[in-house]
């Protein structure tokens, strides 16, 4: 919600398609910039006191981007310095309460549990950009941001409440952080099943996910969408990605890996035919599918990750994960830079292509992604 309110709102302010790219390197960067960090955090500290404190932070931001967008004063600056604020939160949020589930669910429910955790992303997907772009449309930027700042407060107060764990693990205070770096990165050279995943997130992230950044500008440019059906069109994938993870969330997988990288392959398929259509109800139709094929991606992921680890390293793992996310600002970067030359449905073809064809090969080249044997 946050990120398709203030896309629109920079290309409102600029009208350029790299500008709104920035929006999402802003966001997605800490990622890659923390990812092993934020790891070591999950891992060292007290999993429910560091997700409290990233909320306040959170609050606090959110707070300063409401009024400078109440009194008129924001400029695409301010924009790029509060996505990559929180951004940052939520790249430590991420390892922290993805590794946070190993403590409250056992392994046999832990697939399960991550289901229902991205099926309820994706509903905020499904309906925050729809929300959004209906409060723009009807009353401004300011309350349709506003919006995000009381989301966050609701957050923060569930998240008080929300009991320890019987069975969490002994925190790792003692050592210290530089050793768990190199702990993290040892783990990721010698096991497979995590390489496996970190190589298919790098693709994904690269050459699929920035997308989402050239939504706003294909709605309005090309098909002709004003404010609310760029969030109706942004929601399409929410509404996939939810079917697709209650599904998910009700089955016992096996073959997680499988999943995993044939649903990022439907997710760039559905993406190639959002890039080549100029018709609203197609491109309507592709993002769903396309929600529908990162619900296979985004489940499997933590979830292979988790598993391939022992529990003191889990956050650690989960950090490479995040890491991995780091791959999507330079494919950002560079999908709005070939966007400024060639149009950004042009450019938006050429990375679906090239995604499917990196993920194809990294099937045939490791094994585990095809559910052969293999030992980690």
């Amino acid at each position: 919600m946050e990120v398709t309110i203030l896309s629109w709102l920079v290309l409102e302010l600029t009208d350029s398609p790299f500008q709104v790219a920035l929006v999402g390197i802003s966001r997605m960067s800490p990622m890659f910039l923390l990812g092993l960090v934020a790891g070591s955090i999950a891992d060292k500290f007290p999993k429910k006191r560091t997700m409290v404190q990233l909320q306040i932070f959170n609050i606090f931001v959110t707070s300063a981007t409401f009024l400078m967008i109440t009194f008129g004063d924001i400029q695409p600056i301010h924009v790029f310095l509060s996505t990559f604020c929180l951004g940052s939160s939520w790249s430590l949020d991420f390892a922290t309460r993805r590794s946070f589930f190993a403590e409250l669910f056992d392994e046999d429910n832990l697939s399960n549990a991550v289901s229902l955790d991205v099926a309820l992303l994706f509903g905020s997907l499904l309906l925050g950009p729809m929300f959004s772009g209906a409060l723009i449309r009807l009353s401004g930027f300011p309350l349709a941001y506003g919006m995000i700042l009381i989301f966050y407060l609701f957050a923060f107060l569930i998240l008080v409440r929300v009991p320890k764990p019987k069975r969490g693990k002994v925190n790792e205070i003692d050592i210290p952080i530089k050793r768990q770096l190199g702990d993290a990165i040892n783990m990721i050279l010698s096991n497979r099943s995590l390489w496996s995943a970190l190589t298919v997130t790098v693709a994904l992230n690269f050459f699929g996910f920035p997308y989402l950044q050239m939504v706003p500008v294909i709605a309005r440019d090309v098909l002709d969408a004003n404010a609310f059906w760029y969030g109706v069109l942004v929601s399409s994938a929410g509404l996939g990605s939810l079917v697709a993870s209650l599904f998910i969330a009700s089955k016992s997988i096996e073959k997680k890996h499988v999943i995993y990288s044939l649903g990022a392959t439907l997710m760039l398929f559905a993406v190639l035919i959002f890039s080549l259509s100029n018709t609203y109800i197609i491109s309507l139709s592709s993002l769903i599918v396309a929600g529908i094929g990162m619900s296979g991606f985004a489940t499997m992921q933590p979830t292979i990750a988790l598993q391939a680890v022992d529990k003191d390293m889990q956050g650690r793992s989960m950090g490479a994960i995040a890491l991995g996310i780091g791959a999507a600002p330079p494919g950002m970067w560079a999908l709005g830079q070939l966007s400024e030359y060639v149009g950004p449905q042009n450019a938006l073809t050429v990375f679906a292509i090239s995604g499917i064809i990196v993920i194809t090969l990294l099937r045939f080249a490791l094994p585990e992604l095809r559910d052969k044997k293999f030992s980690s």
